[in-house]
Formats: C-alpha cells, sequence, structure tokens
C-alpha cells in the first residue's frame, strides 16, 4: 500500500511545474491585477485622447466657416465663379469636410465640391461622442448696404464628418492597449519570475523529499531533506519535517500492532455476526411461515388467500382469465363442538385439512377463513371445472371419520361455487363497453367483494337445499355494470 501511495504521489509530484501550483496562482493574480490596471490606464487615456481630438474637430470645422465664409461675401457678391470653385476646392483641405456648395441668392449652385469615396454613413461611436454627420446651411451677406434683395446674397451648405478623428481615436486607443498589455505582461512576468526562483521551487524541492521519504520503513535511517541557502521560513519548515517524519514513523508502528490486533478481533466478531444472522434469517422464515398460515391446520389463512385473490383478478382485469372460488363450510359444526368437544372439533378441521390437501392440485390454494370455514383459489377454471372439483372435495369430505373415545365420526361439508366470467361473457348497460365498466371498476377490492359474494349467496343455496352438497351461482350478464355500481 505504502508503494501504490508513493507511486501516486511522485506523479502527482510530476505534474507540479511552473505552470501549476503556486507559480500559476501567482502568475493569473499578477496578469488579473496587471490588466485590470491596463484597463484603467487604457481608458483615463482614451478620455483624455477623445476630450483633445474632439476639440481639435470643433476648432477645424469653426476656422473651415469662419474662412470661407469671408471670402463667399465677395464670390458671391460678385458672382465669380471660378474664385468660388478655388474657395470650395481650398475648404476640403480639412479632413473633416464631406462636401461644400456655394448658393446664390436664388438658389442657383455657383460651386461645390464633394469628397471622392467619402462614406456619410454614421456609427454609434461617431454619433454618441462626436456628434455624427453635421450639415451646416450659412447665409452669407453683402459685404455693402443697399443690395437690390436685402442684406442676403447667397448660403453656403458645408456638411462635416468626424470619421478621420474616430479613426484617429481608435488607433490611438489601440497603440494604448498594445503598449499597455506589453508593459503588464513583462512586470507580471518578471515579479512571478522571481518569486517561483525564492519561493515555489524550494517549496517543490522539499514535496519532492517527502514523498520520497517512507516514515513507515524503520529499517532505513530518515534523510535530510534538501539544502537551503536562506536562513529563512523555508529552512525553518526543511528542519521541521525531520521531527515530523520521526513521530509519524513511531506512530505507525504504534498503529500496525494496534492494527494486527484488531484483525484478530474482527475474525472473530465477523464469524460472530454471521452466526447470528442465520438465527436471524431462520426466525424472519419462521415468522413469515407463521403470518401466513393457520396454526391448527397449517393451511394458509384468511391474509394469504386475500393477497393471492388479488393477483388472480388483477390478472383477470388484464387477460380475461377465469378465477374460481369454493367457499366450505362444514354442517353442523357447532353441534359436533357441543357434543364431541372442542378438541374434537380441533381434531376435525386437521383431518379436513388434510383432505384439502390430499385432493386439490399444488397450483390451488386453499385457506381457512376462520372457524369450520374455509376457501379454494381455482386458477383458470371454469362453472364447470370448478364444480368437478368443488364435488370431488365434497364426496372426499363426507368419506372422512375421526375417531374419539372409541366412537367414529363422520361429518360433511357443504360448498358455494362461483366464477369471475370471461369477457365476451360480459356485457354492460347503456351501450357501455365492458373496458369502460372495468374503468368503473378500478379497486380489486371491490371484484372480490362481487365474486365472494357470488359464492357465499351459492354457499347459502346449498345450506337451503339439505346440505352436502354444491351449488354453482352464475354470474348475470350484467355482473360487470352490477359490480360497478355496487348493486350486486
Amino acid at each position: 500500500m505504502r508503494q501504490s501511495f508513493g507511486q501516486s504521489s511522485t506523479s502527482e509530484l510530476k505534474k507540479l511545474k511552473p505552470g501549476s501550483s503556486i507559480f500559476a496562482r501567482q502568475l493569473r493574480c499578477g496578469l488579473l491585477v496587471a490588466s485590470f490596471l491596463g484597463v484603467l490606464i487604457i481608458l483615463y487615456q482614451g478620455i483624455a485622447d477623445y476630450l483633445a481630438l474632439r476639440d481639435d474637430y470643433e476648432a477645424a470645422n469653426a476656422r473651415v466657416i469662419n474662412e470661407i465664409r469671408v471670402v463667399a461675401r465677395t464670390v458671391l457678391f460678385d458672382q465669380n465663379a471660378d474664385l468660388a470653385r478655388t474657395v470650395a476646392n481650398s475648404a476640403m483641405f480639412e479632413r473633416s469636410v464631406v462636401s461644400v456648395k456655394l448658393m446664390d441668392i436664388d438658389g442657383n449652385v455657383i460651386a461645390k465640391q464633394h469628397r471622392a469615396g467619402a462614406n456619410l454613413s454614421s456609427d454609434t461611436l461617431s454619433d454618441a461622442f462626436f456628434g455624427g454627420i453635421v450639415s451646416r446651411n450659412l447665409p452669407i451677406y453683402s459685404p455693402v448696404g443697399g443690395a437690390a434683395r436685402g442684406d442676403v446674397v447667397g448660403q453656403i451648405q458645408i456638411s462635416f464628418s468626424p470619421q478621420v478623428y474616430v479613426s484617429l481615436l481608435y488607433e490611438r486607443i489601440k497603440a494604448s492597449l498594445i503598449g499597455v498589455l506589453i508593459f503588464a505582461v513583462a512586470m507580471t512576468f518578471s515579479a512571478v519570475g522571481v518569486t517561483y526562483f525564492i519561493v515555489t521551487r524550494p517549496l517543490l524541492e522539499l514535496i519532492n523529499y517527502m514523498v520520497k521519504v517512507n516514515p513507515a520503513d524503520a529499517s532505513k535511517p530518515l534523510p535530510l531533506p534538501p539544502s537551503h541557502r536562506h536562513d529563512d521560513e523555508i529552512q525553518m519548515l526543511g528542519s521541521s519535517l525531520i521531527g515530523l517524519l520521526a513521530l509519524i514513523r513511531s506512530k505507525v508502528q504504534r498503529i500496525a500492532n494496534v492494527t494486527d490486533e484488531l484483525k484478530s478481533a474482527n475474525l472473530t466478531l465477523e464469524s460472530r455476526v454471521e452466526q447470528r444472522t442465520r438465527e436471524l434469517n431462520s426466525a424472519i422464515e419462521k415468522l413469515e411461515l407463521l403470518a401466513a398460515t393457520d396454526p391448527l391446520t397449517g393451511l394458509a389463512n384468511r391474509r394469504t388467500l386475500m393477497g393471492r385473490l388479488k393477483n388472480a383478478v388483477a390478472v383477470w382485469k388484464r387477460r380475461g382469465t377465469r378465477v374460481g372460488l369454493i367457499i366450505v363450510d362444514l354442517d353442523h359444526f357447532k353441534i359436533l363442538n357441543d357434543t364431541y368437544g372442542h378438541q374434537v372439533g380441533d381434531m376435525v378441521l386437521k383431518s379436513v385439512a388434510r383432505v384439502f390437501v390430499r385432493v386439490l392440485r399444488e397450483t390451488d390454494l386453499v385457506a381457512r377463513l376462520g372457524g369450520e370455514e374455509f376457501a379454494v383459489l381455482l386458477g383458470d377454471e371454469d362453472e364447470n371445472g370448478s364444480w368437478r372439483v368443488a364435488e370431488r372435495l365434497r364426496e372426499e369430505i363426507s368419506r372422512d371419520s375421526v375417531c374419539s373415545d372409541d366412537a367414529t365420526i363422520h361429518y360433511t361439508a357443504s360448498l358455494g361455487i362461483a366464477c369471475l366470467p370471461v369477457r365476451h361473457d360480459c356485457t354492460a348497460f347503456d351501450g357501455e363497453g365492458v373496458e369502460g365498466v372495468l374503468r368503473q371498476a378500478r379497486e380489486v377490492e371491490n371484484i372480490i367483494d362481487a365474486l365472494y359474494s357470488l359464492a357465499d349467496k351459492a354457499l347459502y343455496q346449498a345450506k337451503e337445499n339439505g346440505r352436502n352438497r354444491c351449488e354453482v351461482m352464475v354470474p348475470p350478464p350484467d355482473f360487470l355494470q352490477k359490480m360497478a355500481d355496487g348493486t350486486l
């Protein structure tokens, strides 16, 4: 076990390289802090560049307007087309000017100029920070009074676009980003590299020493930890490891001795637990048998019968297989008890139980319901088959006898028979199909009650007709509907 632990620890140690453990956390934290500071620097520089460029943009636009307005007065007043074109061309020297148009008082264009390939579309940044593309209509007044149509002699239409300044802002931000990132990465790796050689590498050497040393092997002396040139915390940690490993060696030896004692005690305890488990399982089996059988006759009790009957009815609901039920009641059993005593009555009950076992099949289930009443559950038998089984039982019971005090006691039984019908033999009221009625009688207990009620009626009829006989109660055609309604 120690060898496997050492091998796994060595493999884990190989993973502890400069890209992991403390070094990795230092590197990540250093990069994170440097990146955060770099973002702040870039943000500050970007705001400063933006404010400067915005002022330059507004100043350039104002300068162009002032310059062109002064010359345009003379141009429009004199209607000098050549000079107007010269003015328009000179205005285009400013990079923010997109187009210039000089018009007289009647709206006639004297000169116009448009920057070739200019993009007049705007984006979010130019709209938010530079106001987007701006067009100005500037009226030009006469340099002298007394004009025919007033002082206004024309107008200048000029458009400004901040795209050049936006691109310049992008370039400055990009340059700041690259510079700050290079500086942050360089500073981070420098600081982390120093930390690695001072702290991380000595710690890795100590870890390697701890993995290779086996404190449980008392046959070998404990080696000294790796030497460290500085008298600092790492040197103290290495010195403390020697004492710790010696203490571990003594504890391991003591634990080994205790472990041997525990193993011996554990073997004894396991043997005793196994024996107690077998006894407990045997007791549970006996309890289960007692809970499922009648203590006097050894037959199944009412609880077992109801469990088997529920399963049989559930199969009948799904597949339509037949289910037969025979209720057996000993004739004049109370008189027999009063005449011969309860001991003889118990002998009769045990004897009739042996008759059931001798006559019935292994697949059939007989149970004592209480007193002198029994029930037989038959699988896949119709009324005729169930009647034949019941008749054999009746004959065997009538031939059976019990001897007590030189007296031979004969007894008889009456039997009531009922069977669940096959699906295609059933009908339902109001045109509802068998499946629909079965959905109303979802409770298996309802079907069991209906079947038991039919068998009980048949038993009552057998007693009314003279006892020691079998009677069959055939379910009516509307059996399912009455069962669902609870009127059966």
